[in-house]
């Protein structure tokens, strides 16, 4: 057990009003900013090591949140207008599913179709494409595109578009919003016929308790997975600061060091780590170590895995890692979660105490580690689907891969080996 420190005479409410008058007196400030506001980073800090509730936290950022908006700040009102909230529900387990590889190139009238893919469970069933406008044609900004799918029993079904792309293609899936035959043998888009044949890769899934650590320590560190995408905008500074005036961190605990090394090298505009310094640094777990020391490689291979695990619930989220695909600059893998929080962007503007999400991790057989960020995604209500980007490049000599979704104290293990599939080519200009 960790003795928290906490100081007996802390006031985690009165500490949180006190920076809402300051934030009120400097609302003219522009080092503020749209980003998320210094009293909801240090109220997600006391929230995480239990000096306040969550509810009672709101409460008071709630006041704040009218006060600025009241005295007309730019800044504070949007943040109002966009805040919401967004507690985390529990999530539902998701269904096994039928993966089959299906690589086929569809050449319609206008537009070049990549299928990589077919998911077919009892609710809904997916087509993973790559969709390239013919460019010798006006591009007409009309949208995603959409299909018609059907099975062998002759059922045909609408399939909208959920992903990403520009005018140069669109990468995603296309889905029904009622199943197919999840035994059928083959499927038609737009009736050209996919026969289902091949099967997806083996995998291994299972659930791995974190090593215990202090609560402070543990939430400065996630924080810095989950959100490292926002950069140099999303400063822990203000939870930092909380911790230590509540006692469960030391101002001179040497974590600090590593985390801000850490939080440095990890900015966009940063070369990398210099050869050594991670190792300097004795707070930095391993994991970011070694991430840290291939940040910047561009070496990784080029191919495709599809896989279709599916985690058992874990600390309330349940998921499904439906493909890996790697170039030499990063790798994707595509996901759902349930429930739908437990993917997507951190929410800057927001005040509030957000909910815990997944932060995405990797290792390899080598000793590596990777961190991913969400790189698109969506939701039905009921769970979230997205692509998650890790970097740095996959090591060319590895050839076994975990994606670890973890959450606050376990994490998910999906294991598999890397057997390619070649991409086709341009696969890797679509994803950046």
């Amino acid at each position: 057990m960790w003795d928290s420190g906490i100081v007996e005479a802390f006031d985690a409410e009165l500490y949180l009003r006190l920076i809402g008058e300051q934030m009120l007196l400097d609302r003219g400030n522009p080092t503020g900013g749209p980003w998320r506001p210094p009293i909801s980073e240090a109220a997600g800090a006391l929230v995480a090591i239990g000096v306040i509730p969550a509810s009672q936290a709101d409460a008071v950022l709630d006041d704040y949140s009218l006060a600025a908006a009241l005295r007309n700040d730019p800044h504070f009102r949007r943040r109002t207008m966009l805040a919401g909230r967004s507690h985390r529900r529990e999530g539902k387990p998701l269904k096994p599913r039928r993966m089959v590889p299906c690589e086929r190139t569809i050449e319609q009238p206008h537009a070049t179709v990549h299928v990589r893919w077919v998911s077919l469970t009892e609710d809904a069933t997916s087509v993973a494409v790559m969709w390239r406008p013919d460019t010798s044609l006006p591009w007409s900004g009309a949208g995603p595109p959409q299909a018609t799918l059907s099975d062998d029993r002759g059922t045909a079904e609408a399939a909208h578009f959920v992903g990403s792309g520009s005018n140069e293609g669109m990468l995603g899936t296309l889905t029904t919003v009622r199943p197919l035959a999840p035994d059928t043998a083959w499927i038609e888009l737009d009736g050209t016929r996919l026969e289902l044949t091949s099967e997806a890769s083996g995998f291994d899934v299972s659930l791995e308790r974190l090593p215990e650590q202090n609560p402070a320590h543990r939430y400065l560190w996630c924080q810095i997975a989950w959100r490292h995408e926002l950069h140099g905008h999303n400063s822990i500074e203000p939870a930092i600061d909380a911790l230590v005036a509540a006692g469960a961190l030391s101002a001179d605990d040497p974590l600090l060091d590593g985390l801000r090394a850490v939080t440095d090298a990890m900015q966009p505009s940063a070369p990398g780590a210099a050869p050594g310094m991670a190792h300097q640094v004795g707070q930095i777990p391993e994991s970011w170590r070694s991430l840290l020391v291939r940040q910047g490689r561009r070496d990784g291979p080029t191919g495709s895995i599809v896989l279709g695990a599916v985690t058992p619930v874990f600390e309330g989220f349940s998921v499904a890692v439906l493909d890996l695909r790697s170039d030499r600059e990063a790798f994707q893998v595509e996901v759902e979660v349930s429930p739908t929080g437990g993917i997507g962007h951190p929410v800057a503007s927001d005040w509030s105490v957000q909910p815990r999400q997944l932060a995405w991790w990797a290792r390899d057989d080598r000793g590596n580690h990777y961190l991913g960020h969400t790189a698109y995604w969506s939701s039905n209500g009921n769970y979230g689907q997205g692509s998650i980007g890790f970097r740095p490049a996959l090591d060319p000599s590895a050839t076994q891969l975990e994606i670890l979704p973890t959450a606050e104290t376990t994490r998910a293990v999906i294991g598999f080996s890397l057997r390619w599939a070649t991409e086709p080519a341009g696969a890797d200009r679509m994803r950046r």
